[in-house]
């Protein structure tokens, strides 16, 4: 849906600027980016017919650069997934919380050492992704990308919250 979405508003438009776009919207954050997959997902999306490859060109000594537009199917398939992500509600499946489930597998020391060291790590992506946000903004993403960058910082400021509540729980002997 992203690599359409982007496809759709800057089209025509090759995977180098894809990416480029990507990487200004901060997506690494908030959506499952490989970057190093564009190419492929490209080509499979012109495989299916939802992109068409409607020019190359080649710049200098660089590898040559293939724009690509959106079809009418491939509008078509945007615009359900699009409206899917919209009205459907699907929980964030994280790994840790399969972690969580088992906490009372660990050694105590070991588990306050494991949350105390999330906490500073969070704290410090926090911190890191707080600059990173006014630098994307400023850089020139759309305006509203500034909401995905929101959510992503007040999901870890939750986490951070969770994370110190626990840590009393666990020093108090209330957990696990």
């Amino acid at each position: 849906m992203l690599l359409l979405g982007i496809i759709r508003s800057y089209q025509p438009i090759h995977g180098y600027e894809i990416r480029r776009q990507l990487e200004l919207w901060g997506a690494a954050e908030w959506a499952n980016i490989a970057y190093g997959s564009i190419y492929s997902a490209l080509n499979k999306m012109a495989d299916e017919d939802l992109v068409d490859a409607v020019a190359t060109t080649q710049h200098g000594r660089g590898p040559a650069r293939t724009e690509y537009s959106i079809t009418e199917r491939g509008e078509q398939h945007f615009q359900v997934l699009l409206r899917k992500a919209w009205w459907e509600y699907k929980p964030i499946i994280d790994p840790f919380q399969v972690a969580l489930a088992l906490m009372d597998e660990m050694p105590r020391d070991e588990l306050l050492a494991a949350l105390r060291a999330r906490a500073i790590r969070l704290r410090a992506h926090l911190e890191i992704f707080s600059y990173a946000q006014s630098t994307k903004l400023a850089g020139g993403a759309p305006r509203h990308i500034a909401e995905n960058l929101r959510l992503v910082a007040a999901h870890g400021e939750t986490e951070l919250r969770w994370i110190e509540e626990v840590l009393g729980k666990v020093e108090r002997g209330e957990l696990p």
